[in-house]
């Protein structure tokens, strides 16, 4: 299902549903998208290698791919774990700042990896990262971090991770979420048919 086909359009149904942005991965995936529907795209590309855990567009040659492909914002991983060849957070966000000025969305997993993300001039955060790291949660959907997050910064807060039905969006929204990205709960019709069919046995 991971075409450039089936992903637009699964974002052109979630459009039409009512969603007011679509987070893609990949850059044909992304441009694709870009090309089917009228809401903002979140890019990403996923690059994983064995000389760093960071693999949420993990390099400013990402970045420019998105930007190219059309993205409207870009998603990064903002912990502050090492990148490929060393690199620092601040390393790659100068970096990535001397090449463009597109928007930047910082994953994250923790209140100090917000709090820093936001203090190095990333556009928004997102709790993407929480329970994806070494860094301990208290479980998905992480409703309690997004509140102490929304405490202590400014940017627009994105509340993601674990969220599987209304409810828990409207918690995140009542705890300072600016917004909810769902991913599983309505994008992987395998997962949400096992679950009926489980359920109903």
């Amino acid at each position: 299902m991971n075409t450039p086909e089936f992903i637009a359009a699964q974002a052109m149904t979630v459009e039409l549903a009512g969603a007011k942005a679509i987070r893609a991965q990949g850059i044909e995936n992304v441009a694709r998208v870009v090309a089917s529907v009228n809401v903002p795209v979140i890019g990403l590309v996923k690059s994983y290698t064995s000389d760093s855990d960071v693999y949420i567009t993990p390099t400013v040659e990402d970045v420019l791919a998105l930007e190219k492909a059309g993205a409207d914002i870009v998603a990064v991983d903002a912990t502050q774990r090492s990148r490929y060849g060393g690199v620092s957070l601040e390393e790659f966000f100068a970096a990535v700042r001397k090449r463009t000025k597109i928007p930047l969305l910082a994953d994250v997993d923790s209140i100090e990896n917000a709090t820093n993300a936001e203090l190095l001039g990333f556009d928004a955060i997102a709790t993407t990262l929480n329970g994806y790291t070494e860094i301990p949660s208290s479980g998905l959907p992480n409703v309690d971090l997004v509140l102490e997050i929304a405490k202590v910064i400014k940017v627009p807060l994105i509340a993601e991770g674990g969220f599987a039905n209304p409810q828990q969006v409207k918690d995140a929204i009542a705890n300072g979420a600016w917004a909810v990205c769902v991913g599983t709960a309505i994008t992987n019709p395998y997962l949400l048919t096992k679950y009926f069919v489980v359920e109903g046995l």
